[in-house]
């Protein structure tokens, strides 16, 4: 059966995640984040800046489309930030935390396998994975910007 572009059952159909990257410290500002990471943060703020907040926070977000294993791009994300490594390693040892998070919609099936190798890597470098999975997660309008991380 040929698959129909744009339509709304495969809109609702069509597996679609996204992959986060979430800094977390109480030192380092967003804009050294920021040109450490050489990326623009989709929100970040400093901390002290917020009313709830004693902590800086910078967050990107990564979406794919049409592909299941999401895992993949853990993996991508994970060398990315292994070239990355002196501002990793000075992010951790300052109490900071790294973490990296798929984000999945509720209403598809989509899995994968987390692979020993990848792993590996994540401990190796101090960054925490994480699963979130949002019954309601409205596709972005920018999906085919997606693999602007690695």
């Amino acid at each position: 059966m040929k698959k129909q572009h744009g339509s709304a059952a495969e809109d609702d159909h069509c597996s679609y995640y996204g992959v986060r990257l979430l800094v977390r410290n109480t030192l380092m500002p967003a804009e050294e984040i920021s040109a450490a990471l050489d990326m623009r943060p989709d929100h970040s703020w400093n901390a002290g800046e917020k009313d709830f907040n004693d902590f800086s926070m910078w967050t990107h977000t990564s979406w794919t489309e049409e592909k299941r294993n999401f895992f993949d791009e853990v993996q991508q994300v994970l060398e990315w930030l292994g070239t990355k490594h002196e501002f990793v390693s000075r992010l951790i040892s300052a109490g900071g935390e790294l973490h990296v998070i798929v984000q999945l919609p509720g209403t598809i099936n989509i899995g994968a396998d987390l692979l020993p190798s990848t792993m590996a890597l994540a401990a190796g470098l101090g960054v925490r994975l994480g699963i979130e999975v949002f019954p309601h997660l409205p596709r972005p309008n920018n999906l085919n910007q997606a693999r602007d991380l690695t």
